[in-house]
């Protein structure tokens, strides 16, 4: 009889994962960011109160403009895992980003203002 290997051959569990902060779901209205690198827009960062976050990278940026798109991602990924309050990731995009004045919007429709 052959042995039964549905068991043994399943993936690892997931042991470890890196800290985040929460997503939203882009449902509501929110605080929405325009991320700018000279006048291409490289992505929206938002959030509903301070309980969760969201960033939405434009595809296919030019070549600087994805190096901003990733300090932004650094920034929220570090800051989540030295456990830092979200309202400080926040506040270092906006230090290190250009951007436009923050408003209040409907976080559905993010990529259409």
């Amino acid at each position: 009889m052959a042995k039964d290997t549905r068991l043994t051959n399943q993936p690892n569990d997931l042991a470890y994962a890196p800290l985040v902060y929460p997503t939203h779901n882009y449902r509501g209205n929110g605080e929405i960011v325009v991320i700018r690198l000279g006048r291409e827009i490289v992505g929206w960062l938002s959030r509903k109160d301070w309980v969760a976050i969201g960033w939405m990278p434009r595809p296919g940026l030019s070549e600087l403009a994805n190096g901003v798109r990733g300090d932004v991602g650094d920034i929220l990924r570090s800051f989540a895992r030295d456990r830092k309050p979200m309202v400080d990731a926040w506040a270092e995009v906006l230090n290190t980003t250009q951007h436009d004045a923050p408003y209040t919007g409907p976080l559905g429709k993010i990529d259409q203002s």
